[in-house]
């Protein structure tokens, strides 16, 4: 077993470009380094479950590119930096008028030249079916911009509240239980549109959801994990994701060298997402380092602090998204469906 720690540990650290270790990359906490949204491409799966897409697949032509000259940064660093790329608060000149967007510049290990192929090849197919995503829990796409690093970087509207992980850090103690059930219907509801049209998410963590000015969620980083796997399967998972992510992607059968994210995978990822909602906590908030959190789901050791007081059928119903079996876990309608009856029970109770 420590044997196998070691490898998938390693699978996870990820080089930063200049060949140097990235330490972003060593710790098991999942927010970026500023509380500031990050933005990333869709991903659909080759898994079973899902067939193939409903959206259509416009020509590359209809994404827009936007000029490097109409995009200001506020800063020339990062405004934050995750696992697998770096954002910039930036002025989008368009013309007579200028808006605030989020520019994410995808950021990858050390790369061969048949993986930036790969993954050049894997962007303008999601790209395209980002650009056809119209949800209002589901982070738009204006359009890619160059000269931002080696691969085109996506522009989407900049979110003032930044991610979910800082947004309940300042919002905790004033969001009632209303509040945070309502918050995780529409972060459900955002993923039920995506899973509708064949769309998985795919590194569901608190900092991939972020947070308009009015509260209400907006789900952004689709896909980038899956893309790094698909371009090379020693890639396992980055490390900032690993308490969210399901057993099976951070352990697949020997058989099967490339695990990617299904459907059931992004409900384990929201079980995580509704501990943190409702109880302030991370899955997993007692470890720190990332191979503490892999070797406690190889125990099968659960993501909660037993002194976290949690109405007993909240507990129940998380587990069943958390559960080892994944065809066990509850489809996304009937996560809608539950926080609707638990909505509708705390109203009639003030």
């Amino acid at each position: 077993m420590l044997e196998r720690l070691q490898q998938l540990f390693h699978g996870l650290v990820s080089r930063a470009p200049n060949g140097q270790a990235s330490s972003i990359q060593h710790s098991a906490d999942d927010s970026p380094t500023s509380q500031t949204p990050s933005v990333d491409t869709p991903n659909r799966t080759s898994d079973d479950h899902v067939s193939s897409g409903r959206l259509s697949t416009e020509d590359s032509s209809s994404v827009p590119c936007i000029k490097p000259d109409d995009i200001n940064k506020h800063t020339s660093y990062p405004t934050a930096s995750g696992g697998l790329g770096d954002v910039y608060k930036c002025t989008w000149n368009r013309g007579e008028s200028s808006d605030e967007v989020a520019v994410k510049s995808p950021r990858f290990p050390s790369l061969s030249d048949s993986e930036i192929f790969k993954i050049n090849k894997n962007f303008d197919r999601e790209i395209r079916i980002w650009a056809t995503l119209k949800h209002q829990y589901v982070l738009p796409l204006h359009g890619t911009v160059e000269q931002f690093g080696p691969f085109r970087a996506f522009v989407s509207p900049w979110m003032p509240n930044g991610t979910l992980e800082s947004y309940l850090k300042h919002a905790h103690e004033t969001l009632s239980m209303i509040d945070r059930l309502r918050l995780l219907k529409q972060i459900a509801e955002g993923l039920q549109y995506l899973h509708d049209n064949d769309v998985i998410h795919g590194d569901l963590t608190n900092g991939n959801v972020l947070v308009a000015a009015d509260g209400s969620p907006r789900l952004a980083d689709f896909g980038i994990s899956n893309i790094m796997v698909q371009s090379n399967p020693a890639f396992s998972y980055h490390t900032g994701a690993v308490r969210w992510a399901a057993p099976e992607l951070l352990d697949p059968p020997e058989d099967q060298p490339i695990q990617c994210a299904t459907k059931s995978t992004d409900i384990y990822a929201l079980g995580g997402i509704m501990l943190q909602v409702l109880h302030g906590k991370q899955p997993y908030c007692w470890l720190k380092s990332a191979i503490h959190v892999i070797s406690a789901k190889f125990k099968r050791t659960e993501p909660i602090d037993s002194s976290i007081e949690i109405e007993p059928s909240h507990l129940d119903f998380m587990r069943r998204c958390w559960s080892t079996k994944s065809e066990l876990r509850p489809s996304v309608k009937e996560v809608i469906n539950y926080l609707q009856e638990a909505l509708s029970n705390e109203t009639l109770s003030v």
